[in-house]
């Protein structure tokens, strides 16, 4: 059952969204203040984060700052009562994959924790290519015999590639796939994508490539 940890420290805010996402199939925890989230958050897996940006002892945007700089991935919403632009913006920029504006209806919620939760909960089927191994429910990596280590957007634009090996996938289709909001994050697809290509080279030298097929996409091959 996915693992989610509701950041607010509104009692009532908090009952209510317990309350609508357990009956959604999830199970929830939840913190309400700055230093038990990032306790909670160190020492607890949770495979989504609903952070409020407005606590009493700090603020969400660095707390989400502070989970990507310790190196976590796990996916973060934001749920604030604040809608300015500077503030939404700097939500995104400090590493969170969505923003919801409070008031929201439970529905759009539901809605979009779904989408990160399909994300999260791949096929059970390993993905084998060539001596590349994927396991997508354990999210295990496995390239000539040793096991690699991949931050969670570089093992779901592998695990695409993979799953389609030798076709090419197309850029919007990798952008469709791991976010919401396709221009917002365009950018980041270069940066992954290198970081992926680092991780697999200093494995398997250029044996295993991630090719770039000029105006169409990317394919993953194997090269003598």
């Amino acid at each position: 059952m996915p693992k989610i940890l509701i950041v607010e420290d509104d009692p009532q805010i908090t009952k209510i969204l317990k309350l609508n996402l357990k009956l959604s199939g999830f199970d929830t925890e939840n913190a309400g203040t700055f230093q038990e989230a990032w306790s909670r958050i160190n020492n607890e897996h949770y495979d989504l984060l609903l952070l409020d940006i407005g606590l009493p002892d700090g603020n969400g945007l660095d707390l989400c700052q502070r989970v990507r700089e310790s190196g976590n991935d796990v996916p973060i919403v934001f749920l604030s009562a604040l809608t300015d632009e500077a503030t939404v913006v700097k939500g995104i920029k400090n590493g969170a994959d969505d923003y919801l504006r409070k008031p929201f209806g439970l529905e759009e919620l539901k809605v979009r924790v779904n989408k990160f939760v399909k994300k999260i909960v791949p096929s059970m089927q390993t993905i084998k290519f060539g001596e590349l191994s994927i396991d997508p429910t354990k999210r295990v990596v496995t390239l000539m015999g040793e096991m690699i280590s991949l931050g969670r957007k570089e093992l779901d634009i592998l695990t695409l590639l993979a799953r389609k090996a030798g076709d090419i996938v197309t850029r919007e289709n990798i952008l469709s796939s791991l976010y919401d909001n396709a221009d917002l994050y365009d950018r980041t697809v270069d940066s992954h994508m290198s970081h992926l290509r680092r991780k697999l080279r200093e494995v398997a030298g250029s044996s295993l490539q991630i090719s770039s097929v000029y105006g169409l996409g990317y394919r993953l091959e194997w090269k003598s």
